[in-house]
């Protein structure tokens, strides 16, 4: 019977995008998150954020019975809540965007964590990160380092990451999971941790539940700096309005980025809208941008040369060129991203097969 309760909660999450996997090996990282309680409801949960009084209705149970349950699983980065105006609104999170991130993003290091850590790792070796990338649209995209995007050119608006942080009502800083979770398993490239930026609603949960710390929109761009700095790429929704995140990540520990480092798999996550052009009648072939570069991008043999196919548009390299012979460019191509969280899922869950 308990084994069903974890089985129908696996059903719950693959109703969202990213999915989860059916294997023996999930059942016992769920066991470590959920309690029996946990689980039976959070399988019958909705996935999108619902009033207390509309999701007991549904449940045949009492408020007073089900929203203890419900704020302790938001404690735990299991469950969703905001308020919209006085009335309680909840929902199950997926597992990633969600409870995978949350679970680290506090940069707790204790046993529990640790055993975590090594779940997650080892279910993201055995397919479930197949799974993950397996749809034409991509959850995450890259976002160009704005002062590389080159003076005339038009730009979104969804392109400038300051856009994102100066309209921002609400701003949350929180440990980057990836990186914790792969220190807590003794494979951290060591960059700064402290660069997870979170936005509006989502926001507001981190800091109510203890996952981050509020910000103002001055640190905000001060972590863009910083990360730029330490050579990190930004990550952010796929999505053109209300971003939850920008994550600041590398390709050695990022979940997302490991897609194409590790997994070999190019489309894992959508790139820029601009990709690397090179000015070899300058280039020195000194062999800095190949070294910034996280996707194998560059080569150098007389002068730097760049694979457009493996360009993710980031704009990192640029900044360590000493004779300014690297820009961006305009991609000839490009697929703009879904307008908004909803129609991005509903995208890839119809690619996957779920709609």
């Amino acid at each position: 019977m308990t084994q069903d309760m974890y089985q129908q909660l696996i059903d719950k999450l693959n109703q969202f995008p990213s999915g989860a996997p059916k294997t023996e090996q999930f059942v016992e990282l769920l066991k470590s998150l959920f309690t029996e309680d946990e689980a039976k409801l959070g399988a019958e949960l909705p996935i999108f954020p619902t009033p207390l009084a509309t999701i007991c209705d549904s449940l045949g149970r009492k408020e007073t019975e089900v929203k203890p349950l419900l704020e302790s699983m938001a404690n735990k980065g299991l469950v969703y809540h905001r308020k919209q105006e006085s009335t309680d609104l909840y929902s199950l999170f997926p597992l990633v965007p969600g409870i995978f991130e949350l679970q680290f993003m506090k940069g707790e290091v204790n046993p529990k964590t640790k055993r975590l850590a090594e779940l997650f790792d080892k279910m993201w070796h055995s397919g479930w990160a197949e799974d993950l990338f397996a749809s034409r649209t991509q959850m995450a995209r890259i976002v160009v380092m704005e002062k590389e995007i080159p003076s005339g050119v038009e730009v979104f608006p969804y392109e400038r990451v300051s856009k994102f942080i100066d309209e921002a009502d609400y701003l949350a800083l929180s440990v980057c999971y990836c990186r914790h979770e792969q220190e807590l398993l003794g494979k951290s490239c060591g960059r700064p941790k402290d660069v997870c930026l979170q936005f509006g609603p989502f926001a507001r949960y981190v800091v109510e539940r203890g996952f981050g710390r509020k910000i103002t929109k001055e640190e905000a761009h001060k972590v863009l700096a910083v990360s730029e700095e330490a050579g990190l790429v930004h990550l952010s929704d796929n999505t053109q309005k209300h971003i939850n995140f920008i994550c600041n990540c590398c390709g050695c520990c990022c979940g997302i980025l490991g897609g194409i480092t590790r997994l070999h798999k190019p489309h894992s996550v959508a790139t820029s809208h601009f990709v690397l052009e090179i000015d070899a009648d300058t280039c020195s072939a000194c062999g800095a941008c190949v070294d910034r570069c996280h996707f194998g991008a560059l080569t150098v043999n007389e002068v730097a040369e760049v694979d457009p196919d493996k360009c993710l548009g980031c704009g990192l390299c640029n900044m360590v060129c000493p004779t300014e012979s690297l820009k961006m460019r305009r991609r000839e191509e490009i697929l703009e991203p879904k307008r908004n969280f909803r129609e991005l899922m509903g995208a890839i869950m119809q690619e996957k097969g779920k709609l």
